[in-house]
């Protein structure tokens, strides 16, 4: 991927420390799928549920945005995290800190957009179903760490 220049003067503090999230999750990318997976997380059965649809979610987005050669790395560590958590026999899954890592970001990033979502009174269904996600990933993270 090719940089690209910026004027130091113009960029407020809020678009630069975004824009250092995005070259370090860029970073991350490159190296999943490289490394041994030595961490290992423990799941229960509504975690490995709630993953494998987070899994199929975010595969989608990624296939459609990176379908280059860059990325199958990433696109394998989804198919191994959904496959690994569709076992019903397993109740941990290994990681490389590397994988971890993205995992936590990607979590902490959707509750993030999840907090800002704002909905109008009238919305009832959504603000439960939007609370109840985000009980999920409060859940998971907390499993994670």
């Amino acid at each position: 991927m090719k940089g690209q220049r910026i004027n130091p003067e113009k960029l407020n503090p809020m678009e630069m420390n975004s824009m250092s999230s995005m070259m370090g999750m860029m970073t991350l990318l490159q190296k999943i799928g490289k490394g041994k997976r030595k961490y290992s997380v423990k799941l229960e059965k509504n975690h490995k549920k709630f993953l494998v649809r987070f899994m199929t979610d975010i595969k989608k987005q990624f296939a459609e945005a990176y379908s280059d050669t860059q990325m199958k790395g990433v696109l394998a560590f989804f198919d191994y995290v959904k496959v690994t958590c569709e076992n019903k026999a397993t109740t941990e899954l290994k990681l490389s800190y590397e994988e971890f890592d993205f995992l936590k970001r990607l979590l902490s990033d959707s509750l993030k957009h999840i907090d800002g979502i704002k909905l109008k009174w009238y919305n009832l269904i959504k603000k439960v179903t939007f609370k109840m996600m985000k009980m999920q990933y409060i859940e998971v993270l907390k499993q994670m760490k």
